[in-house]
């Protein structure tokens, strides 16, 4: 699930040219502590909250805009890449932008929950297993026996790249809602498995998952 599946235009946009008063009822009125600023329809910069306090009301945005790293992510992104961002900077939400620079429109944190404990949700009920490896210990051909071995199959897969170790991160969904034995057969052939999710948790048991998830991603 990439991140341009999960944009919402519900949140508003702000303009370089709009006033530091607009910015903070817009915040107030919508909860969230940061928004997007554009120039032209140009991404140009998430605007806190904290970055405008002090700020005389009538000042312009654009004046508040210097030195802020533009964080975005891009839309091809997939879902973790945004969710381990805005953990880790403490952000409400997160701009999708075009290669071009011009803003798609926001992910927020209801969002990359959902798309966290419903990843490619389907008629077909099953489990996901999240590994992490070297991308020369890849074989799918490997993973598809093991989880063939306990009498199912995957039907969707996903990789991506961690950028702060190099290692591969690889998603699979299996049609198969309690996951155990497969994951103890993973465990036994010795697979890094960092997280999983399974579509018949309770509330309870998804919440500390995805608490679990989080403190992953954190490190």
């Amino acid at each position: 699930m990439t991140a341009a599946e999960l944009i919402t235009n519900s949140i508003p946009v702000l303009q370089t040219t709009d006033t530091v008063r607009l910015a903070l009822e817009l915040m107030q009125d919508n909860k969230v502590q940061q928004l997007p600023v554009v120039n032209n329809q140009v991404y140009a910069g998430l605007i806190d909250e904290g970055d405008l306090e002090d700020a005389d009301e009538n000042e312009l945005i654009e004046k508040h805009l210097q030195g802020i790293n533009p964080v975005h992510v891009s839309p091809s992104d997939f879902f973790l890449v945004p969710l381990k961002i805005m953990h880790q900077r403490q952000l409400d939400l997160l701009p999708v932008v075009k290669e071009t620079g011009e803003l798609m429109g926001v992910l927020t944190q209801e969002e990359l929950l959902w798309a966290a404990s419903h990843y490619n949700s389907a008629a077909v009920p099953g489990g996901i297993i999240i590994f992490q490896m070297q991308p020369n210990s890849f074989y799918l051909s490997e993973i598809g026996r093991i989880v063939e071995s306990n009498n199912a199959r995957i039907i969707h897969l996903n990789t991506w790249t961690d950028g702060s170790t190099g290692e591969l991160m690889v998603a699979i969904k299996v049609n198969k809602s309690d996951i155990q034995d497969i994951l103890a057969s993973f465990e036994r052939y010795q697979y890094n498995i960092v997280h999983y999710f399974g579509e018949n948790l309770s509330e309870e048991e998804l919440k500390e998952n995805y608490d679990h998830l989080i403190n992953y991603l954190n490190i």
